[in-house]
């Protein structure tokens, strides 16, 4: 199994949630988080924002759907058809286990 964590303009985050849904993903956790990537933040007139709102969405499958899943977000979350700075990140790490707290399950 992996975590996929994706951190995206907020203004996305439903689409992306949409199309994972349809594509049968439906299981996914969505955060508003406040951060900055590489440009450090954005200046605006004479006023300089360190922390840019984004969204992080965190949806955990089995190793097979990675692709699928990673490929369904970066389509939805980007800008444009070439995307542009501030689109986000996806990061994708191994997970040991999961437990349903209610059904004590082990399963997804």
């Amino acid at each position: 199994m992996k975590m996929i964590r994706a951190i995206i303009r907020p203004e996305k985050a439903a689409d992306v949630l949409a199309e994972l849904s349809r594509s049968g993903f439906n299981a996914a956790t969505r955060f508003s988080i406040l951060g900055r990537g590489k440009q450090r933040g954005i200046k605006v007139g004479e006023v300089y924002y360190d922390e840019i709102p984004k969204e992080q969405i965190m949806i955990v499958v089995e190793d097979d759907h990675v692709d699928k899943v990673q490929e369904i977000i970066i389509e939805a979350a980007r800008t444009g058809k070439k995307g542009s700075f501030g689109d986000g990140k996806i990061f994708i790490t191994p997970v040991d286990s999961v437990m349903t707290i209610s059904t004590s399950s082990n399963e997804l």
